[in-house]
């Protein structure tokens, strides 16, 4: 399956190289050979590449089979800085899982100043709870204080504002213990909880059912899920304390899973194993949201040589490397909407051809095979979620990636140039 995806994806690059040439010529006409260049590679040729890579992966990827097994303990870690308004629903949402193992959770209070410390040491907590008290260092700091206090085998993350589905444990540790030996975490699926806040909110809510959803469930199929978020995310204890917990960065997350890829570990993906996480409700926190993910891709970069890792698989390798484009195609993306709308309304479609349209196709195609692979999902569990707003799909197919690419090249050159950083 990869490497008939590889093949098919390589014969597009090959046709739209002949294709293109002409294309190429008429804009090098207007703005010189290596502008025409760099704009057709990074919307057209290396963004179709993708798309059809994706496509195949997702079109042949092999059906899963059913199984069960012991129901291991687990802990759940749970990093908190002023969440008064959400733990409780967070440790009620664990407390209601379907789950026959013992759950323990360790909530490491991270210096907040909002009086969550307080409401947490005021309400009657089941005996698995405990509450740790740490200094404001940082997300990654509260999880290693929480790792300390872990005693067995299997560790959980959750976020302070994400709710578990009733399954979401069993799915996820079903997952991660019948998977080979080599496998040392699972992503969660992550859909969103407060989609009807705002426009900005809905307009997340087709890039987490499409966007991340899709892109973790090819990633999955090959064993190489290059972010084992935070915000839910299963790991065996002992590669956790093998690696040294988690880096004190912004991309923690995505550090730590490059981390256990590079040692030739693999990493899955639960896709029936749901949560549901508060997302930016306002257009300059979703932002900056991009902006730290953003850097957190800069940052695996830097901790990991991606190129000269002797462990790594070949599979990992390829899918951490295709991330080397993306500030190339963000940049392309920033220079060609605005260009090609001010040229189209002075009467030249030099922009708009027939093979940037065939990239929008494909992403459309991909868009409609991933909504049927994400509702079959939802069939085996019986999950029923609301509907989303196509007003919100029309937008996110056509501007969302262009309208946060400022925000995903500030943070690219920010930690490229090591700025300050803030969480």
């Amino acid at each position: 399956m990869f490497l008939i995806s590889i093949i098919c994806a390589i014969l597009y690059v090959i046709c739209t190289l002949f294709i293109n040439i002409n294309w190429i010529n008429d804009i090098a006409c207007y703005f010189g050979y290596f502008l025409a260049i760099y704009l057709v590679t990074f919307v057209a040729i290396i963004p179709g590449f993708n798309y059809v890579f994706n496509f195949i992966s997702l079109l042949f990827c092999k059906k899963e089979k059913k199984s069960c097994s012991k129901e291991e303990d687990v802990t759940v870690l749970i990093p908190v800085y002023n969440a008064k308004e959400k733990i409780k629903e967070t440790i009620e949402s664990i407390q209601k899982q379907e789950y026959c193992g013992n759950i323990y959770i360790n909530i490491i209070d991270d210096g907040s100043t909002d009086g969550t410390l307080e409401l947490l040491k005021s309400i009657e907590l089941d005996s698995n709870i405990s509450i740790i008290e740490a200094k404001h260092n940082g997300k990654a700091c509260a999880l290693n204080e929480g790792l300390k206090k872990v005693n067995t085998k299997y560790t959980i993350t959750v976020d302070s504002d994400t709710v578990l589905h009733p399954l979401a444990i069993r799915k996820i540790m079903n997952k991660l213990t019948n998977s080979s030996e080599n496998t040392v975490a699972t992503a969660g699926c992550l859909f969103v909880k407060n989609s009807k806040k705002s426009f900005i909110t809905k307009l997340q809510e087709w890039d987490y059912t499409l966007g991340i959803f899709g892109v973790k469930f090819i990633q999955g199929n090959y064993n190489s899920t290059l972010v084992a978020q935070g915000a839910f995310s299963a790991y065996k204890t002992k590669a956790l304390n093998e690696i040294g917990g988690w880096k004190n960065c912004v991309g923690e997350d995505i550090v730590l899973t490059w981390q256990l890829l590079s040692k030739g570990y693999e990493t899955n993906f639960a896709k029936n194993a749901i949560a549901f996480t508060e997302v930016p409700e306002k257009f300059r926190k979703l932002g900056n949201q991009r902006k730290r993910w953003a850097r957190g891709m800069i940052e695996a970069f830097k901790n990991v040589n991606v190129l000269t890792s002797r462990k790594m698989r070949f599979k990992t390798r390829f899918l951490m490397l295709l991330n080397v484009f993306f500030p190339f195609i963000d940049l392309a993306l920033l220079i060609f909407v605005p260009l090609g709308l001010i040229l189209l309304l002075l009467g030249n479609p030099l922009l708009i051809s027939w093979i940037s349209l065939l990239v929008l196709i494909f992403s459309l195609l991909l868009c409609v095979l991933i909504e049927i692979r994400r509702k079959n999902m939802l069939k085996e569990i019986d999950c029923k979620l609301e509907k989303r707003s196509i007003l919100a799909f029309i937008v996110y197919v056509l501007l969302y990636a262009f309208i946060l690419t400022p925000y995903c090249l500030i943070g690219y050159i920010s930690e490229l140039f090591n700025c300050k950083k803030k969480w």
